[in-house]
């Protein structure tokens, strides 16, 4: 008898850890897995956010697993996991981090489409898919804390959270490069500013360039990909765990 009340409250206390624990993640000796070397390059950042140019080749990638969101609607096909990985290599050139992503992707969903404008966050609480699936599009993005870490655990994946914003250096293949920010799921807004990326299809897979400001050893970054022959949109797409910058 006392050792079945013993085990219930054993379980009873495990369940209220779970439970209490923030949903951010430790940010303190990340597993080697996790973190992502940037090399120190002398060739000039112009140079580098060429996707193809020969200098990317004397970079290690380090290969970063991705997840696949659920669908958003019900209206949305099933959500295979049709893009497992992508390769990240970094660069440190000059005061900017170039950030070079390969992944797999037969289809190159892509056209010209004017800028997207500067222009205030969806403030409808329920959207509606939209009929014109030809107008999805493949895409990427880099995201990491807008702070400096006030404690021991990562902003939410969800994009952040009112206390840990995030900033999101966002490329469409159709739109071009935005640079966005966050403060939870469904904030996600257009700051009006950009940055130079570039990005090429061959041979069956994405090469992408972005160019950001520099950031410090230690900072967290996760990645998300975007398949328009899935029709991902929003938070319809494939993401990563937070990995460390070294």
């Amino acid at each position: 008898m006392r050792n079945a009340l013993a085990r219930r409250i054993t379980v009873l206390l495990v369940a209220v850890a779970l439970f209490a624990a923030p949903v951010g993640i430790r940010s303190a000796d990340p597993p080697v897995n996790l973190v992502l070397p940037a090399r120190s390059s002398a060739v000039p950042a112009d140079t580098l956010l060429d996707p193809e140019a020969a200098e990317w080749q004397g970079i290690p990638a380090q290969r970063v697993g991705l997840n696949r969101t659920p669908p958003l609607y019900e209206t949305d096909p099933p959500a295979v996991l049709e893009i497992s990985w992508v390769d990240v290599r970094i660069a440190r050139a000059g005061r900017q981090l170039i950030v070079h992503l390969t992944w797999l992707d037969a289809a190159a969903d892509q056209t010209e489409l004017a800028q997207a404008p500067s222009s205030p966050p969806e403030t409808r609480v329920l959207k509606e898919p939209t009929a014109a699936t030809e107008r999805f599009f493949d895409a990427a993005a880099v995201m990491f804390p807008s702070t400096a870490a006030g404690g021991a655990f990562t902003p939410s994946l969800q994009m952040g959270d009112a206390g840990q914003p995030v900033t999101i250096y966002y490329w469409n293949a159709a739109r071009g490069a935005m640079l966005m920010d966050a403060q939870g799921r469904g904030t996600t807004r257009r700051t009006g500013a950009s940055f130079r990326a570039r990005g090429v299809h061959r041979g069956g897979r994405w090469l992408v360039t972005l160019e950001m400001s520099d950031l410090a050893a230690g900072v967290p970054l996760a990645f998300a990909v975007w398949n328009g022959s899935q029709q991902d949109r929003d938070g319809r797409k494939y993401f990563s765990v937070w990995h460390w910058l070294q």
